[in-house]
């Protein structure tokens, strides 16, 4: 297998500030690893083999993965006894940037914040992020069936072996390493995240130590309840054997439910190991989540989300996502997470504006913001781990596709295996050179 390449190239970025940031968009937005080995990933034709698998079951049950945006979600804020409480902590590491769009994106300038260490600064070094898993484990009872999904006990829908998914999660590319080729060049053994990083600025971090990595740590895992006699909201569960040829059951509630109960958690049992110097990942098993009710086949579904709320004069940035062992939604488990965290990386405040684009991925219409998954939603590479399991890893859109000019990612190429050839048009009509 091989690693994954960026294309080295030129684009109009001048840097605001290299060094962590303190309440960086805050006035809008208030207005145990198992290694995977050393086996090189091979991105070149590796993608897409679940896009098949996938469009069967859209077609016959009408289910599609949705995107949330995180700006529509109610904004939280933690009270000022816990900003008292945290005044020693320090934000996650952050850069600003300043970057001119293409002429027939629009032109302008536009500004925005990313997670990690200028890769445009001299000094460059490996940041870690210190990522903490959540496993949570809920009980929905829906009046028909009352059904516990539980991420941290082993899974008999994952074969080969007996595993959790807090093991699947632990032991995929996420956090073990691999070499990775991208677009024909080796952008190192280390995490896939890293390596997209790496990739999209290959022309400024390549031959240098420029790493941006998760550090690992699983919390205890918390009980919520949906459903009839819960205390989170309403929940259903779907027979997913019956209805879809999957295996076993896949929960549905609302996901300003599942928001509102990991905001509680944050700000609660969890906010002595939770803040704004970390970054927590809230695990679900086979748990989706609707816009609205609770019907698997209306407003459906939402596999995950990245999202970020002030405390104090900092940025609590967290993502809840869902390990599908149901196999509804395609195999390899990590397609989401994938997404999720390189998007929260990339716009950890969720306001980092772009030229409009769309008409592409999972966008039917037109978006302004630099989520670098959604234009490659379900085109997907494979990787083997050395736990016996496959796992999907997602391509992403390199920066320089949203704003347009020379590519400054590995083999002149705008996504990390190739996808994307060209820069984005502007939506409408959108799409992609």
């Amino acid at each position: 297998m091989k690693p994954i390449r960026l294309r080295t190239a030129l684009i109009a970025l001048v840097v605001v500030s290299g060094s962590a940031i303190t309440g960086v968009g805050l006035g809008k937005f208030i207005a145990g690893v198992a290694m995977a080995g050393d086996d090189a990933v091979t991105l070149e034709g590796a993608h897409n083999a679940q896009s098949g698998f996938a469009a069967e079951v859209a077609a016959a049950s009408g289910l599609r993965r949705l995107e949330l945006d995180p700006r529509t979600l109610p904004k939280h804020e933690v009270g000022l006894g816990q900003v008292k409480a945290m005044a020693g902590v320090t934000q996650l590491p952050m850069f600003n940037y300043s970057v001119n769009a293409a002429g027939d994106l629009g032109g302008g300038t536009y500004t925005g914040t990313i997670m990690g260490r200028s890769p445009f600064d001299r000094g460059k070094t490996t940041t870690n992020i210190p990522t903490q898993i959540v496993p949570l484990i809920i009980t929905i009872n829906d009046g028909i069936t009352s059904v516990t999904y539980d991420p941290t006990i082993p899974e008999p829908c994952v074969t080969p072996g007996s595993h959790t998914s807090q093991e699947v999660i632990t032991g995929s590319p996420i956090f073990t390493n691999n070499t990775w080729i991208s677009n024909g060049v080796n952008v190192g053994n280390t995490q896939y995240i890293d390596a997209f990083q790496r990739a999209q600025f290959w022309s400024k971090v390549g031959g240098s130590n420029y790493h941006l990595m998760m550090q690992p740590t699983v919390l205890p895992a918390q009980h919520l309840t949906f459903g009839i006699g819960g205390t989170s909201g309403p929940g259903a569960n779907y027979n997913t054997a019956a209805l879809f040829g999957g295996c076993g059951f896949m929960g549905v509630v609302q996901v300003g439910d599942i928001d509102n109960a990991v905001f509680n958690l944050m700000t609660g049992p969890l906010a002595g190991q939770i803040n704004p110097g970390t970054f927590p990942l809230f695990m679900t098993k086979s748990i989706v989540y609707t816009g609205s009710g609770t019907d698997i086949f209306s407003n459906c579904c939402i596999l995950g989300y990245h999202s970020a709320f002030p405390s104090g004069s900092n940025l609590q940035v967290y993502s809840p996502f869902c390990v599908d062992t149901t196999g509804i939604f395609g195999p390899g488990y990590t397609s989401v997470i994938a997404h999720e965290i390189a998007e929260a990386v990339n716009d950890p405040t969720v306001f980092n504006f772009t030229p409009p684009w769309g008409h592409i991925g999972q966008q039917p219409g037109c978006q302004n913001n630099l989520e670098v998954g959604d234009p490659l939603t379900g085109t997907n590479i494979f990787v083997a781990g050395s736990n016996g399991l496959t796992y999907a890893v997602q391509e992403m859109a390199y920066f320089s596709w949203f704003f347009g000019g020379p590519s400054l990612g590995t083999g002149g190429k705008y996504s990390n295996n190739g996808t994307l050839g060209g820069y984005a048009i502007q939506c409408p009509p959108g799409g992609t050179h």
